[in-house]
């Protein structure tokens, strides 16, 4: 190669070398608190990383960009085709309807809408949780379900479960139904992204890599998982409520480098008022803005190579499987829940969660840092309806209302 820059007279920079030169730059601060990150999941992890985890994650490229999913939550079947319409003609590209419309009303809901372009999503119809039932009533019924499947670790997530924990209890769930009625394109990953940017990233690369594992061990076509990804909302304040905004783009550009198929953010302020053209529009619009002006679409695997990001994702999965086998010895994971142990762990971690964000160990924005002086009491959560799990968990309500 003509004039190339030749680099044989520059020596390496060793890890020592590096920590040495830190050291003196910290000027007697400590290393282990400045960039050793100690995480609520039980590991740590450097900073820096200067080469891969010696077991490094072999991930299928992603072929096409994630669709805007529009959660719409109208419970009138000609309301919610409407707001339907107008979701596809403002950016969205998939809809997901949280009424099971049925019969009729499912083709009211449906008129005008070509699936093949815009796929449509309606939960407990096209698209059932096959624990849904048991996590609900403590009865295990939902054994033979046809359509999509979905294991919905959001939910476990918005009750206060982390995230290697929510890897673990999906995970858990796709093995006993898999196991029970095949390996198949229908099954569905629901995760919930909260704003701890680098870890949510990690996290759905984790969830992509355990699945190929499994598919892998039981002589299936390895192929990425459908991947549906929100934002979670436990840490979203009422007070400064716009602040959220941000939370939701940090949860959506997560979802994206981390590889979801589908992205669905719920508008910001859905906790404390009524569904809104505004909110929803603006919420709509971070992901156009993502696709449009940031041209997240056309990298479909910016994470890929990160020595940090692939070490991170590395320490997820092998926290999760962890959990996983400890799952399986004890009968799998409806015999885990029924007895009780899923309830005690999420509770465990939620109690972790608020000690940190109550002793401000943890940040959250207008909650317990910069407060404004202004601040109002927060609406607590609604109680949650399923026996086998916790009530549902609102970071700012805990803090704020004690």
């Amino acid at each position: 190669m003509a004039n190339a820059i030749d680099l044989s007279n520059f020596s390496g920079v060793t890890t020592d070398d590096w920590k040495a030169r830190v050291n003196k730059e910290l000027k007697g601060k400590s290393y282990e608190d400045y960039l050793i990150w100690n995480n609520l999941d039980g590991f740590e992890i450097e900073a820096w990383q200067n080469q891969p985890p010696t077991l490094q994650c072999q991930l299928p490229p992603l072929d096409s960009p994630w669709k805007l999913l529009s959660l719409i939550t109208e419970t009138d079947a000609q309301a919610a085709n409407k707001t339907a319409h107008n979701a596809l003609m403002s950016g969205s590209e998939a809809l997901w309807f949280t009424k099971p419309f049925r019969g009729a009303a499912k083709e009211v809901v449906q008129n005008g809408i070509d699936e093949s372009i815009a796929p449509v999503f309606i939960a407990g119809n096209t698209i059932y949780d096959p624990f849904h039932s048991l996590l609900k009533t403590g009865n295990d019924s939902e054994r033979s379900i046809a359509g999509k499947i979905m294991f919905d670790g959001g939910r476990l997530r918005r009750l206060g479960c982390s995230v290697v924990q929510e890897l673990a209890f999906i995970i858990s769930q796709s093995i006993e139904w898999c196991s029970l009625n095949g390996f198949n394109s229908n099954v569905y990953f629901k995760v919930a992204n909260g704003s701890g940017y680098l870890t949510e990233i990690a996290k759905i690369r984790a969830l992509r890599w355990l699945w190929i594992s499994i598919l892998k061990n039981e002589n299936q076509k390895q192929a990425n998982p459908n991947i549906v990804a929100t934002n979670l909302n436990i840490g979203y304040s009422s007070n400064d409520e716009h602040t959220n905004i941000l939370r939701a783009t940090t949860s959506a550009m997560s979802a994206i480098c981390g590889g979801a198929q589908y992205v669905m953010i719920e508008p910001w302020d859905a906790g404390w008022k009524a569904s809104n053209e505004f909110s929803e529009r603006i919420t709509r619009n971070i992901q156009n803005l993502l696709k449009d002006e940031s041209r997240m679409a056309v990298n479909l695997n910016p994470a890929d190579g990160s020595f940090f990001i692939e070490n991170l994702t590395s320490a997820l999965a092998s926290k999760a499987w962890s959990i996983v086998q400890e799952i399986e010895s004890k009968g799998g994971f409806s015999k885990y829940a029924i007895s009780g142990q899923l309830n005690s762990e999420i509770e465990l971690n939620r109690s972790k969660l608020i000690d940190a964000y109550s002793s401000g160990s943890s940040v959250l924005l207008n909650v317990n840092k910069y407060n404004s002086s202004n601040s109002n009491e927060e609406k607590s959560p609604q109680k949650s309806s399923y026996k086998l799990l916790p009530n549902y968990l609102h970071l700012p309500s805990e803090i704020m209302n004690k």
